[in-house]
Formats: structure tokens, C-alpha cells, sequence
């Protein structure tokens, strides 16, 4: 898949005025079902995207953004935390626990192996407040979707409970969120610029694991910050105000609100805990843009 994913943004590079970056950072993942599970990991990462922040229509206010991003991790060993009351307990869970899971229960470790794969795809179109030569502040209805994936696998503790199903499990996202947000651009020189882009919004999509009984639809909220420099290359005539450079941070987060998941694939009744997830994305980057 990332190989794919390379070969299209370096062929649409090629092909249309874009901006292809790189960029190492870190993931963090960070969900829990109250009294039954915590899990926060942080991974290192690499990123690859194409972007276009301001493409203006001819000499009209209005413009079109897009950019697209394939993020992915190592695998890394870690842990989860499972209420130790039930990890000490022989599947299927039956009886008393079944009535006491919201007590104040103590948590023990499972270790794994954990990667992070995630796909966030923004697009839409804006109207410039300011517009100079070079200079420009626009604000701009965002559209998109977001499929991060975290798996889990090789999970291994001393915990006798639900372990054949503890062997692995997966957590697909895939959500579709829009909001407005903002494009900034000021040239502190005739070759240099800072640029600042940012936005937030609403999202709705499903969640589903193996750690409940089925996918669950949720909503939740979306936050991006996006800012750097940028070098144009005009040391020849060929290339003049056509190729440039950047170099910047980027922040992403996703969050999805509390929303109750059956664990039935745990237990031998329906039972149903409130889940809560925070996904968070920095990025330093480097990009190289081309303009026709």
C-alpha cells in the first residue's frame, strides 16, 4: 500500500502544480473502555503527502486546497492495561463480575506489538479576506476523511483470561469530517515566505474492533496546524517563481467522544462500557513544490 501511495503523489507531483513532503514525527494512540481497557502508545513516524494550500482562480478571491496524507509506523512493543480482575479470571467471564464492573478496579499490563497506519485526506475551497501581490489571508470550508488503523498483535502477559482471543486485534477508524479553517502566506523577501494553515471541525464515521461485539457509529471533533517556511528558487530563468522549498510542523488530531461498545465478545451477557479515543499526529517535514 505505501508503495502505491508513493508512486501516485510522485506521478500527480509530476503531472500538476503540487507540493510533495516528508516528514518524521510521532503518533500517539489513546483510547480506553472504562473499567476494561487503557491503551496510550506513542510511535515514531514517517509521513508522505502531497499538498496544495492556495490555488487561486485566475486573479478572482476565490481558491481550492487539497492535500493527502499516508502516515506509518514501526512496530513497536508496548502495553496494554486490562482490569486485573477479569485478566486473572478463566474465559468466559461469568457471574459476579458481570455485575461489578464499574467498582474501582486496578489495571495489569498485557504486552504487544503495535503499528499505526493512518490515511487523512483534506480538500475544499475558500474566499481571500486579503489579497496582495504575494501576500494573502483566506478562510475556507474544509472537507475530508480520516482512516487511521492501529494493530495489535503477539499480545503475551500472565493474564488466563480471553486468551485466545487476546492473540491480536485491530482498531479501524474511518471517519468523514468538515469544518472551516484558514490559509495564511506573508514574504518576508522577494524568494522567502512564512505560511500558516489551520482548521477544526465536526466528524462522524465508525469504530470497530475486535475488542467489542460490533462497529459502533461515532462523532467527534477534528483539530489541524500547519506552519513553515518557504524558499523559491529563482536562480534561473527556467525555473524562476516555479520550483520552491519548505521546511515546517505540522499537528493533527483526531478525537472521538465517549460512546458505549458491547463487549459481548468478552462476556456471556451484553455488556456495555463508554469508549473514548484521542489520536494525535506531529510532523516535521520537508517538501519540494513545483508550479507551472
Amino acid at each position: 500500500m505505501k508503495k502505491i501511495f508513493l508512486a501516485l503523489i510522485m506521478l500527480h507531483s509530476l503531472l500538476f502544480s503540487t507540493e510533495f513532503r516528508i516528514g518524521y514525527g510521532s503518533y500517539t494512540s489513546k483510547f480506553q473502555i472504562k473499567d476494561f481497557l487503557h491503551h496510550d502508545v506513542t510511535h515514531d513516524t514517517v509521513a508522505f503527502s502531497i499538498k496544495e494550500s492556495h490555488q487561486a482562480l485566475s486573479s478572482s478571491p476565490i481558491f481550492y486546497f487539497y492535500d493527502a496524507e499516508f502516515l506509518t509506523s514501526d512496530t513497536k512493543k508496548d502495553r496494554t492495561y486490562f482490569a486485573a480482575s477479569m485478566a486473572n479470571t478463566e474465559f468466559p467471564i461469568v457471574g459476579s463480575i458481570n455485575n461489578n464492573l464499574n467498582r474501582a478496579i486496578n489495571f495489569m499490563p498485557v504486552d504487544g506489538e503495535y503499528q499505526a497506519i493512518a490515511f487523512d485526506l483534506n480538500f475544499g475551497a475558500g474566499y481571500d479576506l486579503i489579497k496582495q501581490k504575494k501576500n494573502y489571508l483566506g478562510v475556507a470550508l474544509n472537507l475530508g476523511a480520516t482512516l487511521p488503523m492501529i494493530n495489535a498483535d503477539n499480545l503475551r502477559s500472565n493474564a488466563s483470561f480471553a486468551y485466545d482471543m487476546m492473540d491480536s486485534w485491530d482498531l479501524d477508524v474511518s471517519t468523514y469530517k468538515i469544518g472551516p479553517s484558514i490559509t495564511a502566506r506573508y514574504h518576508l523577501h522577494s524568494n522567502l515566505s512564512i505560511y500558516l494553515d489551520g482548521g477544526l471541525g465536526f466528524q462522524k464515521g465508525s469504530v470497530k474492533s475486535e475488542l467489542f461485539k460490533s462497529s459502533v457509529d461515532v462523532n467527534g471533533a477534528y483539530r489541524s496546524f500547519d506552519i513553515g517556511v518557504s524558499y523559491q528558487l529563482n536562480n534561473s530563468s527556467y525555473l524562476r517563481n516555479k520550483l520552491y522549498f519548505t521546511l515546517g510542523h505540522s499537528y493533527k488530531s483526531w478525537r472521538v467522544d465517549s460512546v458505549n461498545v458491547n463487549l459481548f465478545n468478552f462476556f456471556q451477557a451484553n455488556i456495555f462500557r463508554p469508549f473514548d479515543m484521542d489520536l494525535t499526529s506531529h510532523q516535521t517535514y520537508l517538501g519540494m513544490g513545483y508550479r507551472f
